[in-house]
């Protein structure tokens, strides 16, 4: 019995399970960070010297970034307030998914920020007229708008990787988790010391 548990379960692998929250972390990672730093025009000025951040902002670059957000559905919150908005968002949860630091509310961030990009790739279709396309070309192949599924994938992955957490050994929240458990579980072991001597406690003494 223990056997065909153990097969159909396959609990024995558990020890493994650290790699899919960590593959999607380093998978998504560098797809945000390109995004977020190519948004905001950094790095990619002519004149870029490491030493120098007065050269790390290619103003060019960011105001077609700018460009490309006006007269969208998300304009009414002004262009350039959503590039910097998005792009920051991007670049920071970047990093701290490679750290495996508050994975969770980082993806939540990055949900946002997936939302809204692909609410925008979809232009002029509008929402229905994209999903009728995803669910009536074979599921989702041959679509029209491939940035949309490409946008719902990413969706689909941070959705995955939020109810998994950064995982065991190679990320940050895990460390500090088990922490705050080692302190809870002292603070409990103090205050349940069966060899504690309290002479208070004793008939008589007041």
């Amino acid at each position: 019995m223990k056997f065909l548990v153990g097969f159909f379960s396959l609990e024995w692998m558990r020890i493994f399970d650290f790699l899919a929250p960590l593959a999607i972390r380093l998978f998504l990672a560098p797809m945000f960070w390109i995004s977020g730093v190519k948004r905001l025009g950094l790095f990619s000025s002519s004149d870029f010297v490491i030493y120098n951040p007065l050269t790390w902002v290619n103003t060019e670059a960011f105001q077609q970034s700018v460009a490309s957000m006006s007269n969208t559905l998300f304009s009414g919150m002004g262009a350039e307030t959503l590039v910097i908005l998005l792009g920051s968002i991007e670049i920071a949860a970047a990093i701290l998914l490679v750290l495996g630091f508050a994975v969770r509310w980082v993806v939540l961030a990055l949900m946002f920020v997936v939302v809204v990009l692909g609410l925008l790739s979809m232009g002029e279709a509008g929402f229905l007229n994209t999903m009728q396309q995803l669910v009536m070309s074979h599921g989702y192949t041959n679509m029209t708008n491939n940035l949309t599924e490409v946008y719902l994938v990413y969706f689909i992955m941070l959705l995955a990787l939020f109810f998994m957490g950064a995982g065991r050994w190679f990320s940050l929240d895990w460390y500090i988790y088990r922490s705050f458990m080692q302190r809870i579980d002292n603070k409990a072991a103090v205050k349940q010391d069966p060899f504690e001597i309290d002479a208070t406690d004793e008939p008589g003494i007041k």
